[in-house]
Formats: C-alpha cells, sequence, structure tokens
C-alpha cells in the first residue's frame, strides 16, 4: 500500500500539470511533503527535502536551519502525522494554496543512542500550504500557521544559545554603553 501511494504521489505531477487541483489530489501533495520532511528530521538529512521544496523556497531556509539545530545537538525529531484534513484549496495558475488542519506526534531521540529526550508532544495546528508548479511537479515554497499552534509538551528538552541556531532566531542585542 505505501509502494503505491508513492507512485500515485510521483505521478501526481504528471497527472495535474496546472490543471485544477483537487482537495484529494491537494491531500496527496501536503501527505508527500510532510513524509518527506519527516523523515529528513529523523535522518538528519536536510538534502531530502529538495523533492518536495522549491529552489530557495523560504520553507527550504527554515528547515536547513532546524534540522541543523537538532543536528548539532546531538538529537533526532521523531514526526509522525496522525491526522490531517484538507480545509480548502485556492489554485491561480502555478501557485497552489493549501489548508489544513493537522495533529502531530513528536518526540526528541538522541541521535548516538535512539533514546526519547524530555516528553513527546501531541500538537494541533492549522497551517496554509504554499505550492508553485516548478519544472512539471508542485513543490512547497512557504509553509506557515494560520492559527496559533497548540502544542502538548510545556518544555522543550533542549536549550541552545542563539548565536547558534544558524540564522533562525536573532542573538539578543550586546548590553553596553550607549553612544
Amino acid at each position: 500500500m505505501r509502494m503505491f501511494l508513492a507512485l500515485a504521489v510521483l505521478a501526481l505531477p504528471l497527472a495535474l500539470g496546472c490543471s485544477r487541483v483537487s482537495s484529494g489530489e491537494a491531500r496527496m501533495l501536503v501527505t508527500r511533503y510532510n513524509q518527506v520532511v519527516s523523515e529528513a528530521y529523523r535522518k538528519n538529512d536536510v538534502r531530502l527535502i529538495d523533492e518536495v521544496v522549491g529552489p530557495d523556497a523560504p520553507d527550504g531556509k527554515r528547515l536547513l536551519g532546524l534540522i541543523g539545530v537538532r543536528m548539532d545537538m546531538g538529537l533526532t525529531l521523531d514526526a509522525r502525522l496522525e491526522e490531517l484534513e484538507v480545509t480548502k484549496v485556492e489554485q491561480a495558475g502555478d501557485d497552489l494554496q493549501v489548508y489544513t488542519r493537522e495533529q502531530w506526534r513528536y518526540r526528541d531521540v538522541q541521535t548516538a543512542t535512539g533514546r526519547q529526550v524530555g516528553e513527546a508532544s501531541v500538537d494541533h495546528y492549522e497551517i496554509l500550504y504554499r505550492f508553485s508548479y516548478h519544472k512539471g511537479t508542485w513543490l512547497v515554497e512557504e509553509t506557515r500557521f494560520t492559527t496559533p499552534p497548540k502544542v502538548g509538551r510545556k518544555e522543550v528538552p533542549w536549550t541552545i544559545d542563539a548565536k547558534d541556531a544558524h540564522g533562525m532566531i536573532t542573538p539578543p542585542a550586546p548590553q553596553g554603553a550607549k553612544p
């Protein structure tokens, strides 16, 4: 069944071209994106996202930083999509926007031992996926929450100095004498 889904998703862009994308087809695109990104997090291999993220896409840069930070800390993220509902699909030519409601289960794992670090989390999101049509396939350009996420765990099991966050957060301005 998994092989059939993978083949169907790979064949989908050829069948769709730039024709209207149905809710079911949009769901398959979002599912494929999430499968690949989850695998990139589990394997600490950002190169995997190249097949689902557009060239120079803001989402690719964000994922590069997030996966890199975990890798630097000796962690991987085990992320599992448990529920996915497509709530709206908007398309204008080569631009596709897919709105979803999702439930995810997360846990941080030490790369060396496979042991869970901290508590697991069940999170609920409403997300907008913005796709663009590139060379015969739909690729994600950007993802963003459309409502504040509902995060299950109360604390993350790790901290990081802002200067080590691969540009994902801005280090605090140095305190000192003002000119």
